[in-house]
């Protein structure tokens, strides 16, 4: 999983790579059938924004409930950050971006970057709005 996802020679080939039974479940079951009425620039933005509403749910829900004792409504973190990559992603495919002229540690470098970039953003949104 992760020497072909970090090794990808662009963002959609990392996302491909990145967690295929997950990435099946999300392009099965909700890729597909919004591309049938939808432009595909919408479906991956919806799909991604699902993906992360996921791990909203999954890792931040049992925390914020643990913590309060009641059911929290969680802070997009993950939500925003998934959206942000695939804006990054439709950016680098409208633009024909590529990291195939990289070395390997470049491409890990920019992966890791338009990873976890997206994600400390949505962690700074976080705190900022929860002073």
């Amino acid at each position: 999983m992760f020497s072909r996802a970090f090794g990808a020679s662009d963002f959609t080939s990392f996302w491909r790579y990145w967690n295929p039974f997950l990435g099946y479940f999300l392009a099965y079951f909700c890729f597909a059938p919004l591309r049938r009425f939808a432009p595909r620039p919408l479906c991956l933005i919806v799909t991604f924004a699902l993906n992360g509403f996921l791990h909203d749910l999954v890792y931040l829900w049992p925390f914020g409930f643990a913590r309060t004792a009641r059911l929290p409504f969680p802070f997009p973190v993950f939500t925003l950050s998934l959206v942000t990559n695939a804006v990054i992603i439709l950016a680098a495919e409208r633009h024909r971006f590529t990291l195939a002229h990289l070395s390997l540690p470049m491409r890990v470098a920019c992966h890791l970057l338009a990873l976890f970039g997206p994600f400390a953003f949505s962690v700074g949104i976080l705190l900022l709005t929860r002073i």
